[in-house]
């Protein structure tokens, strides 16, 4: 016995599969059209540059500047042409994605990453073009547009093979421009041709040799490339030389090595981790009003000398051109726009490749992020001056007027030749301020994510011992001096008052061993230099000194305290953790100082918080949403384990979400919103509540979500995980438990809903579509419900989502398009197509695609969400009447030279296989009952071809050798009538005249009818029926 084994694949491993298939080509096609785009708006950018040369061509007074520059124009030109061939790649690419296999695609994004080397090859040819001496702001302007959206479709491309495809196109460009000046200034009339023009012939054979090399190198050759690249690059620069000595202007072959910038602009937005960039630049901190030590003998204490102003480090964002130049701290120079600049004042600390997140929508390519800072001995008049504008007496106005500076770069081609210069300067809006943010006089801030004015502090007593503490103060505001804090009310100068009393407010419970965040709020960060927590000494109040001792004795065990924070460097965060398993209350005391050496609390803000163990984490729960048949969606009801949440549910005095970096969802610029709301169910269809202090532990049996009302489904990132976080507090506000749920959308496959029906599609997925006639035979007509399930349900309720395409299947104004099929209201899934598609034979490819809507977080509120799926792969539009099959009810017998021979249309029996209505008698297929299947013969022709032998072969040239056919329409035949034979003469059916009586055959001869009619659609139909008798006489 021999065993046969095989591997066995699960419907949810299929189903896997076909969505990682699936999800695979919609994110390829996402891309890709991305790319389509970007090189669309690179076209068009360089369009402009091109236009933008005309001018400059015009007024060019020497044959070599003019050489040079319609050498540029031309470049420019080819670029663009060669990002239209690239366009229509990537276009052919996503055509093919169109019910790709898993096979396919491979190949598809083989071609795609061949496209993309190409895209960089044209990216370096741009560079180069902007490093092309002599151009126009405007043409510069719109090749760093093109260089940016080029750029910005390499992100998939292998490092080493972009940088060979950018230095190739950099290489070609120079030298094919180069080539085209230099014959152009040949053919000029200049008078400084004739010396030259051996020399630059010379030239142009070595370049033609440095291009053969360029046209036989590959990007993805990757080590080759390189070397040979660097061999080229140093014959380049010495051709260079050459060229310039005939004339500076000509020279655009440098362009190919040149790493400089050749466009400079200033960048504004929002980075995603590290608060905003922008163009207000200040440097210098208010005046001191006190001379002391903020934090005296803590770490990291901050000094002020009264009248002294602090100086600080700002950044600011520039964007490059090309987005491979590399600049330094060096190459930059601020200035304003009569050409001063802030040297003595203001240098550049560091310039560096930015890598943070940008605000959605912004591309890094080509970022630098610019350090700037006051130098520490610097003139406060001269600063002013050159920071602040005058009016018109020569005073400084009230309400500053800033100086408006711009970045200037200068880079070299050879840093140590200095073959030639290039100085580029962007728009001129820095501005250089002193600190405009008022001192503010209320600190604010959090207690992990807790608001400190809703925690506990001690304005009164001890909560334990009732024992009174120190009064709690705050600043009046209505004083004029906040330099220095006076508690003395009997003080003319006082200028603080009895506040800020959160007696009443809970303690804040905290876990031991586990870090809590301070976090400083956004008014007191912009006003604010540093700040420190310590322990809540003064308020430790028990009669017995044991609280001071205890939290003395605990203090080594506590990080974060006593140390002077940095505002701008900690973002105004501080973690504390108590290294204890001793469970108690301590309180914390919170001091910050204004940038002008002022308090912002003239005594400091406590909280208190309650040590205890870490809560229990009930296991996490996964809830999904997808989406069905007929578009619907389901968000899955997870089960609850028994026990899970049982008596200690009593003891619940609040339930609370903990805050969150992945709970919240938003799209473009919407208001963020929260993800969804966590809910339980006694049962799987039961009703859904959100958890709080009355929720009964019988009741807890599933859970599940509620995504948020006016949340569209695209605003939740494809495939993120979203999770929210419970707490369940007792009424001390201690934690008893939490529960995690985490969320994820899922995006949906191909419904296996839709399905052929047993036999209608052949191995290959083809389906043989008989077609009815409509409008005359005009056009065939299919009802896709007769041949798949899915399209309706039992109730005979539409799904409405599917969307079927035929490829080649419309002709549109003389161009054959594709046919598209969707639902509608009339006609359902009915569709038609002209006669001349109707051929039995042609494979039209199809296909299905399921329309989901708008639910893609990559696709937006712009495009729905569809996936292709199913077995339905071709399709042949027939005719019912090409599968009749053809047979004598009565045979005629012919004997040769007799008298006409005759038989009625009725005599031949019709058989189709597709469909009984068709099966009847060739009279009745020429009725309306039967759709006129076959037009009336009386047009038809009609042959008698003899056989080789009965029930054989048609013997060649044979036609009509006995008897010739003809319609006719008066056969004679009976009929009963009232009971008795009654003969007509209108009977319509086929003549035979007998030919020649020359010959009379030696025996019988059987004979095939041949009846070349047409059908419903005009087409040609062919009958064809064997074994008509002639006899020998």
């Amino acid at each position: 016995m021999v065993s046969s084994t095989g591997t066995f694949v699960s419907c949810k491993d299929y189903d896997d599969d076909v969505t990682e298939l699936w999800d695979a080509i919609n994110g390829q096609k996402t891309d890709l059209t991305a790319k389509v785009t970007a090189v669309e708006a690179s076209i068009a950018s360089l369009q402009t540059a091109q236009t933008a040369l005309d001018a400059k061509i015009a007024e060019a007074k020497t044959a070599a500047e003019k050489a040079a520059l319609e050498a540029q124009k031309a470049a420019i030109a080819a670029a663009s042409a060669e990002l239209a061939t690239v366009k229509g790649e990537l276009e052919s690419s996503i055509a093919k994605l169109q019910g790709a296999t898993e096979e396919e695609m491979a190949a598809i994004k083989a071609d795609v990453e061949k496209t993309v080397a190409a895209i960089a090859e044209v990216d370096g040819k741009v560079i180069a073009l902007q490093a092309f001496q002599s151009t126009t702001e405007e043409t510069l302007k719109s090749l760093a547009e093109a260089d940016k959206a080029l750029a910005g479709t390499l992100a998939t491309l292998d490092a080493e093979v972009k940088a060979n495809a950018v230095e190739i196109g950099k290489n070609k460009a120079a030298i094919e421009a180069q080539k085209k000046a230099l014959e152009d200034y040949i053919a000029s009339n200049d008078a400084a041709v004739e010396a030259n023009k051996g020399e630059i012939e010379d030239i142009l054979v070595a370049l033609g040799k440095q291009q053969e090399i360029l046209d036989g190198l590959k990007a993805f050759d990757v080590a080759e490339t390189q070397q040979a690249i660097e061999d080229l690059q140093t014959e380049t620069g010495k051709l260079s030389e050459k060229i310039s000595t005939i004339d500076n202007k000509l020279e655009v072959l440098s362009a190919a090595i040149y790493k400089g910038v050749t466009h400079v602009s200033l960048m504004a937005g929002l980075s995603g981790t590290e608060g905003a960039f922008n163009w207000n630049l200040g440097l210098l901190s208010a005046e001191a009003v006190r001379t002391w030590t903020f934090g005296d003998k803590l770490t990291g204490a901050v000094s002020f000398e009264k009248g002294a102003r602090s100086t600080f480090t700002q950044n600011f964002l520039i964007r490059v051109s090309p987005t491979d130049a590399v600049i330094s701290a060096e190459n930059i120079k601020l200035i304003n726009s009569q050409g001063a600049d802030m040297e003595g004042m203001v240098s550049v600390s560091d310039v560096k490749p930015y890598t943070g997140l940008l605000t959605r929508g912004i591309s890094a390519n080509g970022l630098w992020e610019v350090s700037v800072e006051m130098n520490k001995e610097y003139d406060a008049e001269a600063f002013k001056a050159a920071t602040q504008a005058k009016d018109e007496n020569g005073n400084y106005p009230k309400d500053p007027k800033y100086i408006l500076y711009a970045v200037s770069l200068n880079t070299t081609l050879d840093a140590e030749k200095g073959t030639y210069s290039r100085n580029v300067v962007s728009e001129y809006n820095l501005t250089f301020e002193q600190d405009g943010a008022e001192a503010v006089r209320s600190l604010g801030f959090t207690v992990d994510g807790t608001d400190v004015d809703n925690i506990h502090n001690r304005a009164k007593m001890s909560e334990e011992t009732q024992t009174a503490t120190p009064t709690e103060y705050v600043w009046n505001i209505n004083a004029e001096d906040f330099s220095e804090p006076i508690f003395d009310d009997k003080n003319e100068k006082c200028n603080t008052e009895e506040g800020d009393d959160r007696q009443d407010k809970d303690i804040l419970p905290v876990t031991l061993k586990k870090a809590f965040t301070v976090q400083l709020d956004d008014a007191t960060m912009e006003a604010a230099t540093a700040f420190y927590i310590v322990l809540d000494k003064d308020r430790a109040v028990s009669s017995d000194d044991s609280e001071i001792e205890a939290w003395n004795a605990a203090e080594k065990n506590i990080k974060g305290i006593n140390t002077v924070y940095n505002v701008e460097a900690t973002k105004g965060k501080a973690e504390i953790l108590i290294d204890s398993n001793v469970k108690d209350v301590y309180g914390f005391r919170v001091y910050a100082v204004n940038h002008d050496g002022s308090l912002v609390d003239p005594d400091g803000k406590a909280f208190y918080v309650l040590t205890g163990d870490a809560a229990e984490e009930l296991n996490a729960y996964s809830v999904e949403k997808t989406w069905t048949a007929n578009g619907k969606s389901e968000i899955s009801m997870v089960p609850v384990a028994d026990g899970v949440f049982g008596d200690w549910l009593n003891n619940v005095a609040t339930v609370n979400y903990v805050a969150s970096e992945v709970d919240t969802v938003a799209y473009g610029s919407k208001t963020p919103v929260k993800a969804f709301t966590i809910k339980y169910a006694a049962k799987e269809d039961g009703t859904q509540n959100e958890f709080s202090n009355s929720t009964k532990a019988a009741d807890v049996k599933f859970i599940t979500i509620a995504t948020t009302s006016g949340a569209e489904d695209y605003w939740y990132d494809d495939a993120k995980t979203y999770s929210r976080t419970l707490e369940f507090k007792n009424a001390r506000g201690q934690v008893l438990k939490t529960l995690t749920v985490n969320f994820k959308k899922v995006l949906p496959t191909f419904p296996a809903t839709f399905q052929a029906k047993v036999n209608q599609l052949n191995a290959e997925g083809t389906l043989n579509a008989f077609m009815l006639p409509i409008e005359s035979g005009a056009k065939g007509e299919k009802d896709l419900v007769s041949s798949f399930n899915g399209l309706k349900d039992a109730t005979d309720t539409y799904d409405e989502n599917f969307i079927f395409t035929f490829a080649a299947a419309v002709n549109n104004g003389g161009e054959v398009e594709d046919l598209e099929v969707k639902y509608d209201g009339t006609n359902k899934y009915k569709f038609n197509v002209t006669e001349n598609f109707i051929n039995n034979e042609t494979k039209h490819a199809v296909t299905v695609e399921y329309n989901f809507g708008k639910i893609s977080s990559k696709l937006g509120d712009v495009k729905d969400y569809t996936v292709k799926g199913g077995e339905f792969k071709n399709i042949i539009f027939s005719c019912l009447a090409e599968i009749n099959t053809y047979a004598w009810a009565t045979a005629p017998s012919l004997t040769y030279a007799q008298t006409d021979g005759t038989t009625l249309f009725s005599n031949i029996k019709v058989t189709n296989t597709r469909d009984g209505k068709y099966t009847t008698t060739l009279d009745k297929l020429m009725t309306a009952a039967k759709d006129n299947m076959i037009s009336d013969l009386s047009n038809a022709t009609f042959e008698l071809w003899s056989q080789v032998a009965k029930d054989g072969a048609i013997k060649e040239g044979s036609k009509n050798e006995y008897f010739t056919p003809n319609y006719a329409n008066d056969i004679k035949y009976t009929v009963k009538e009232n009971g008795k034979d009654v003969e007509k003469t209108d009977g319509k059916g086929i003549k035979f005249t007998p030919n020649s009586e020359a010959q009379n055959p030696e025996a019988t001869v059987y004979s095939t009818l041949i009846i070349k009619a047409k059908d419903y659609f005009g087409h040609d139909a062919v009958i064809e029926i064997k074994n008509v008798e002639v006899k020998k006489r």
